[in-house]
């Protein structure tokens, strides 16, 4: 029975256990609860981002439509506007509400077809009528705001007029359509601002006025994608002969009147998609909705847009709307994001995963120590005939207060982490680690109860087997299952590191005895009994120091991978940074007939170096294999080598025999080149010396003799990704350079590169300057196809650096090798609190017989540097081991992007650091138990009758 006395006694020498299961407590249910939203908005802002990015050039959600005009009910006026956007709302309603919120206002572009024009001043190229279509884009449609060198924008429905009626017109004429040319429009047909003509139908005469002239080089970028022939009249090849075709900007009163004839019109909607940044969209649920969202859209025939009842018909232009086709380019990007926020997600349950580990040591830490401190009085409990259960059954009682503290404290810490307003995440890893440290005194008591000698030898040959059998079985389950396709915390792998540190640990137990025992032999031979009484009382505890070397081992190998992280996704974004510019800080990709032109001189340009791609089919001339979808990359090596020394590609053809050869020829007629490349590692094995047959879209026959292959590292090199993308190679590919790649295609559906280099000592390249001075290459063609973009690797590193995913895994591993730090060092005092007594012991013995301060001092530390030599030893191996050892089950490539898996960086900054904090956390304790024993006597701690 316990006496008030007792129960104080027990309560004074329990609290600090107790505090410290609390505050573990705590902190294991802040950061589950905390941490999901917070990371669920950082990857809404990731997905936000993407979209935006996504549709900088292309619409992701779209609508078309041809409504076929017979004339005969003409629209009403200024009702085209009205029904685009009626129409417009239906299609955005008919996704639902969710994937409805995310996207804006339909903006809608609309488009005749062709009509030829006359005029008594309107030119007739090749000999015909130039043809005609009229096009009205909404005022707020996307590309921007369109800009007036001369006149004025068309006139809207319902405005007064604005130019007085042409004198010549008969009395009661209708009024003409109000247009805008292009400057190249007007430059090839003479059309300024005034010129009047007619456009001509098969019974109808509608007749034309131009009221403004606009620029295309900047400003409504989309709008000259969308409408190229706005940009400039194309020549197209008509039976006989060509003619000139090209569109005129009106608006919607120009629509409407032309419309009155029974001219058929092509409409387009586009959905802006906008993420909330704050919203659950980013989730797996979110992304999933919106993906069902999507198909249910593109399925979703006129019933669903337009209802089956008289009252819901699509009417556009006083016509029915026969129905409408929904395009959409977001499902890809949702997919693509899915799977690296699924990577992200295993990222951080490894980190938690670890943090959980290094909790529940440390609160099985704290129980020993509580177990020691209250052993007295466990025992008299036991004489006076309490059995264990029941005083294991207290301990849980007590730990139960402590621990419920602990998860309220955590829970108020976790809501105020998590952002305002969001849900918090969910409370069973929190409840598990409540569990776990609540039943840590109970299990150590049982644990501990009646053991009275070491484990049998045999016991722990089995243990330490099944402990290797269980990561061995772990590591090849995880490398034969490859990535994780689950959500959330990846079970194998979470556990995978806590193996992987039992077997570390184990090694350093075998290890360590023999070999301090062996450091104790040689510390005989010298002088002073300072080594010699340190390392055998190393020796005779490092058994007992296995759980504080459990803990260390695992902080170190999780704050060597968790530094290992940060700066392996930093070398990754910097190297896809580098594939986008072509390792150049500026470059202009696009097609290589638009790359062609000379810019003005730049004074920071020093190497200017052209990268031309293409694509084609090879044969095999030794057995007649073909290989479809070939990539061919043309560039000058030694350009290349000057402006990039250290260019695997460029050391590769410059070190190649006869990769710059002249261009030879064969055939009865010699009209067959013959060309040199290196091929691909895969190529060049399988063909050595081959000889193919080229053919491509662009050129005539002709062959490709293979000289040498391209090294791995070329493969990599960022020279090749303007040309070959930013995804996974397929395919064979070739490398020309020389007379060779002068010879390439012009293909312009692939992209080719102009790389701009700074001169050797001189500033750096003004992005700013160069896109000035590249205005006619960045300027709108009106044709179609890819446009030409400026590249800057600045701007590059920065979106990628910015990226929520990426932002999240560094912040989450960052906090978890912080706080795993800060768990190691508690448990190491926490077992310097429990070999105290000892250790007090020892030092008052040694004083007595006159050892001084300085060498209590190096006692001290002599007797902990075996275990932080293991630690830091045992925690670094673990770290490196990590990356290899885990293999396909944490690839970091879906993570990062790009062709390749990044190549693994460690952080020796972060390694060193915690090697540090383990020392200065060592010297402490060693300072703090010396400045100690000063002030303590031999009576006490040694009494009579004890033995030292």
């Amino acid at each position: 029975m316990l006496t008030l006395r007792l129960i104080r006694r027990e309560a004074r020498i329990a609290w600090p256990v107790s505090a410290v299961l609390a505050l573990l407590a705590a902190l294991l249910t802040a950061v589950p609860l905390s941490w999901p939203p917070r990371f669920d908005r950082l990857a809404a802002g990731a997905l936000a981002d993407r979209v935006v990015r996504a549709q900088r050039d292309v619409p992701l959600v779209s609508a078309t439509t041809t409504v076929p005009l017979d004339g005969l009910v003409p629209p009403d006026t200024g009702a085209l506007d009205r029904d685009l956007d009626q129409l417009g709302e239906r299609v955005r309603t008919a996704a639902g509400p969710g994937l409805a919120a995310a996207l804006g206002r339909p903006q809608a572009r609309v488009t005749t077809l062709g009509v030829p024009a006359r005029g008594p001043e309107l030119p007739t190229p090749y000999g015909k009528a130039p043809r005609f279509s009229l096009v009205h884009a909404q005022p707020d449609a996307a590309g921007g705001t369109v800009e007036y060198l001369q006149g004025r924008a068309p006139r809207q429905p319902g405005a007064d007029p604005a130019d007085p009626a042409d004198p010549a017109d008969p009395p009661g004429a209708a009024a003409p359509i109000e247009v805008a040319v292009s400057e190249g429009t007007r430059e090839r047909l003479g059309l300024a601002v005034g010129r009047r003509f007619d456009l001509l139908g098969r019974s109808w005469t509608a007749p034309v006025l131009v009221v403004g002239v606009f620029r295309t080089d900047r400003g409504a970028g989309r709008r000259w994608q969308q409408s190229p022939m706005l940009v400039s009249p194309w020549t197209v090849a008509v039976d006989p002969g060509q003619e000139l075709n090209g569109q005129l900007l009106t608006s919607a009163d120009g629509i409407e009147t032309i419309a009155k004839h029974g001219l058929a019109l092509k409409v387009a909607w586009e959905l802006p998609t906008a993420v909330d940044r704050s919203g659950p969209a980013a989730t797996p649920t979110g992304i999933a909705a919106m993906q069902s969202a999507l198909r249910g859209l593109r399925a979703a025939g006129p019933e669903q847009l337009c209802g089956s009842g008289l009252a819901d018909t699509c009417m556009l232009a006083g016509q029915i709307v026969p129905s409408i086709n929904v395009t959409e380019r977001l499902a890809p990007e949702l997919d693509a994001f899915a799977v690296q926020r699924g990577r992200t997600e295993q990222l951080q349950g490894f980190a938690l995963a670890g943090l959980l580990a290094l909790v529940v040591a440390t609160a099985v830490a704290a129980a020993r120590l509580g177990a020691r401190r209250r052993a007295g009085a466990f025992a008299l409990q036991l004489s006076r005939g309490s059995g264990l259960p029941r005083i294991a059954g207290r301990l849980l009682a007590e730990a139960s207060v402590a621990v419920g503290a602990g998860v309220a404290a955590g829970w108020a810490v976790g809501r105020a982490l998590a952002p305002q307003g969001a849900a918090l995440g969910s409370p069973v890893p929190a409840l598990v680690a409540a569990l776990l440290i609540w039943c840590a005194p109970a299990a150590v008591l049982l644990a501990s109860a009646g053991r009275t000698r070491p484990a049998p030898r045999s016991r722990r040959i089995v243990l330490e087997t099944l402990v290797v059998l269980l990561a061995v079985g772990g590591l090849v389950a995880l490398r034969t299952r490859g990535a994780y396709a689950g959500t959330g915390i990846d079970p194998q792998l979470a556990l995978a590191p806590v193996l992987l540190a039992l077997v570390t640990v184990g090694v350093l137990l075998r290890l360590l005895p023999p070999l301090v025992r062996r450091a104790t032999r040689s510390a005989r031979r010298s002088r002073g009994a300072v080594p010699l009484v340190a390392l055998a009382r190393a020796g005779a505890q490092s058994g007992a120091a296995a759980l504080s070397l459990l803990v260390l081992v695992l902080a170190m190998g999780y704050g060597v991978y968790g530094g290992l992280i940060p700066r392996t996704l930093a070398d990754g974004q910097a190297q896809i940074a580098d594939r986008r510019t072509g390792g150049a800080p500026v470059a202009l990709v696009g097609p290589r007939d638009r790359l062609s032109g000379d810019l003005p001189p730049l004074p920071a340009v020093g190497h200017r170096v052209a990268v031309t791609g293409a694509s084609g089919e090879l044969t095999a001339q030794d057995d007649g294999t073909t290989f479809p979808g070939a990539r061919f990359v043309g560039l000058d090596a030694a350009a290349l080598g000057a402006a990039d020394p250290s260019s695997p590609v460029a050391r590769a053809l410059l070190a190649a025999d006869g990769a710059d050869a002249a261009v030879g020829r064969t055939g009865a007629g010699g009209d067959v080149p013959v060309l040199t490349a290196l091929a691909d590692p895969a190529l060049a094995a399988r063909f050595p010396d081959g000889t193919f047959e080229l053919t491509a879209l662009g050129t005539g026959r002709a062959l490709v003799h293979v000289v040498g292959a391209l090294p791995e590292e070329a493969l990599r090199d960022p020279v090749l990704g303007p040309v070959l993308g930013g995804g996974p190679r397929s395919g064979a590919l070739l490398v020309f350079t020389g007379p060779s790649a002068e010879r390439l295609p012009v293909q312009r559906n692939h992209a080719s590169a102009l790389l701009l280099y700074p001169a050797a000592g001189g500033p750096p390249l003004d992005p700013a300057s160069v896109r000035a001075a590249a205005g006619v290459q960045l300027a709108p063609t009106g044709l179609p196809g890819p446009q030409v973009e400026l590249r800057d690797r600045g701007e590059e590193l920065e979106a990628l650096r910015s990226d929520g995913l990426a932002r999240s895994a560094r912040l989450a591993f960052g906090v978890a090798t912080a706080l795993g730090l800060l768990l190691a060092l508690g448990t190491f005092a926490l077992d310097l609190l429990l070999g105290a007594t000892e250790r007090a012991r020892t030092t008052s013995c040694l004083r007595t017989l006159g050892i001084g301060s300085r060498a209590v001092l190096g006692l001290q530390l002599l007797q902990h540097l075996p275990l932080v030599l293991a630690a830091a030893v045992g925690g670094t191996s673990l770290g490196l081991l990590l990356p290899a050892a885990l293999g396909p089950g944490l690839r970091l490539g879906a993570l990062t992007g790009g062709p390749f898996e990044p190549a693994v960086h460690i952080d020796w900054t972060i390694t060193a650091g915690l090697g540090v904090a383990l020392v200065v956390l060592m010297t402490a304790a060693a300072l703090l138990e010396a400045a100690i024993s000063r002030r303590r006597g031999l009576g006490a701690v040694l009494r009579l009758g004890e033995a030292l």
